[in-house]
């Protein structure tokens, strides 16, 4: 290392020099921690690296013999054999990075700053070694929740104001800088949003994963765009509280349904429908129960299971046609059926109560003027319901008795027996009428007839003459 020479008072006039001067020289000696610099008149002055300005480690490598400088004269100290002569950057430096600060303001221009402190109404930094503000209303949301473990991070800033002085006032914002991310992020989104919709097509089958629930639909997001599922496509069955199907994170598989500007998209489009179910268990030929939901004038419709209805036509009630069921079934009535029918392409079943009785007219055979015995089943007004060979007839009450009826419960109770004569018969229209009144007459002249026969085989023609003669006798004494 070169021997460093102390200037003595033969060498310069120390009136050259005063502190606080601005000077400028020239580098001839290196050393770590301090270096030596020939001034513009011959002085020797040295400078500390912690009075270089800026933090550095060593002056080597960060400046060589031979760079210009300047720099401040911060201290004389003279002596009888010498003078010694201290430089100090910082204050230029200090100007110099304030100029920077203004020229990074004037332009726009994003900086790097460090976080050096924490507080409740924002972060202070550091700005080319001065202290600035950065408020948290000008600082992106997710580093605001997370302010407490920012001390020491670095981020790049605007500044947006500069106020020169002793102190300067710098403000610090990321709102351009979070903004334009947010605007580009936006524009990236959109883009893969246009580009994953663009390639889904109605009746694509997706996996996606429930994001938001409403009270009539959920949306559902794919990785890109989403899509909407209403209450009603969950499922076949009714629902009244989507919340008790799904929730929020939930991944689902759906069907695309419709896809227009948005998505329709649909579970139970996935789902066996409940016809479909009630095809698979049940077959032609099988009993089911169902409820009685709504009463046509053709028939009733029975609701098999859920969202599972059939037809019970009015010709399928009774084997009886002038059966009146409908008359005393009521809405929500439970009945019995059989199925006849289904049609899995028009989604139709058919029913019938009548096949689950037999038909009583099915192997009887009546004639008319046939004489039948009767168990009384009913009395009334119009006459008796009564039973004949297991099938319902009727006894009109003009029909009960040779003289005529005015209260037919004077003369009949349920479960009497009575003999009557065939006067009407259809068995397609299940149609038997009786006669009481008939069969009696019948009774009278078939009495007549014997009683005729068994008289005039004992009478004689002499009898005759005297009962004559008698009534000839009888009228004379009058």
């Amino acid at each position: 290392m070169a021997e460093i020479k102390e200037m003595t008072m033969d060498d310069v006039e120390i009136s050259q020099l005063r502190k606080g001067q601005l000077v400028k020289g020239k580098i001839f000696m290196v050393d770590e921690d301090v270096i030596t610099v020939t001034l513009e008149n011959n002085q020797e002055a040295r400078m500390y690296k912690d009075h270089y300005g800026k933090p550095i480690d060593s002056f080597i490598g960060e400046v060589k013999e031979g760079d210009e400088i300047e720099a401040i004269v911060s201290s004389i100290k003279e002596s009888d054999e010498n003078i010694s002569v201290l430089l100090d950057r910082k204050a230029i430096v200090k100007n110099e990075n304030l100029v920077l600060v203004e020229e990074v303001y004037r332009n726009e221009t994003v900086v790097d700053v460090k976080i050096t402190k924490v507080d409740e109404k924002g972060l202070h930094v550091n700005v080319l070694g001065f202290d600035a503000f950065l408020p948290y209303g000008l600082l992106d949301r997710d580093l605001v929740q997370r302010k407490d473990e920012l001390k020491g991070e670095t981020l790049s800033v605007n500044i947006i104001e500069v106020k020169p002085g002793r102190r300067p006032r710098i403000i610090a914002s990321r709102k351009k800088i979070f903004e334009q991310k947010r605007i580009e992020e936006r524009e990236k989104r959109q883009e893969l949003r246009a580009d994953e919709f663009e390639n889904i097509n109605t009746g694509d089958v997706l996996e996606g994963r429930v994001e938001r629930i409403e009270k009539h639909m959920a949306v559902v997001r794919f990785e890109h765009t989403t899509g909407r599922l209403r209450i009603s496509q969950i499922q076949h069955e009714r629902v009244e509280d989507i919340n008790d199907h799904l929730k929020v994170g939930d991944i689902i598989t759906v069907k695309v349904i419709k896809k227009d500007k948005s998505l329709d998209l649909s579970m139970k489009a996935l789902l066996p429908t409940p016809f479909e179910l009630f095809e698979k268990n049940y077959k032609k030929g099988d009993k089911v129960t169902g409820e009685v939901v709504q009463k046509l004038p053709f028939g009733l419709i029975i609701e098999l299971n859920e969202s599972v209805r059939g037809l019970l036509h009015k010709s399928e009630y009774s084997w009886n046609p002038n059966d009146n069921f409908s008359s005393y079934v009521k809405i929500s009535d439970k009945l019995e059926t059989v199925i006849t029918l289904v049609d899995p392409k028009k989604h139709k079943i058919s029913l019938s109560r009548r096949l689950l009785t037999d038909n009583p007219w099915k192997n009887v055979n009546f004639k008319r003027g046939e004489d039948v015995k009767a168990k009384v089943l009913e009395v009334t007004d119009q006459g008796l319901l009564v039973e004949a060979k297991g099938v319902d007839g009727f006894i009109p009450v003009a029909e009960l008795a040779v003289e005529k009826v005015t209260d037919p419960n004077q003369l009949f109770a349920v479960g009497d027996e009575v003999e009557a004569r065939v006067i009407e018969v259809n068995p397609k229209n299940w149609h038997l009428k009786l006669s009481i009144k008939q069969k009696l007459q019948q009774n009278t002249r078939d009495e007549y007839a014997q009683y005729l026969t068994e008289d005039s085989q004992r009478t004689t023609i002499g009898d005759l003459f005297g009962a004559v003669l008698e009534d000839t006798e009888d009228e004379s004494e009058e």
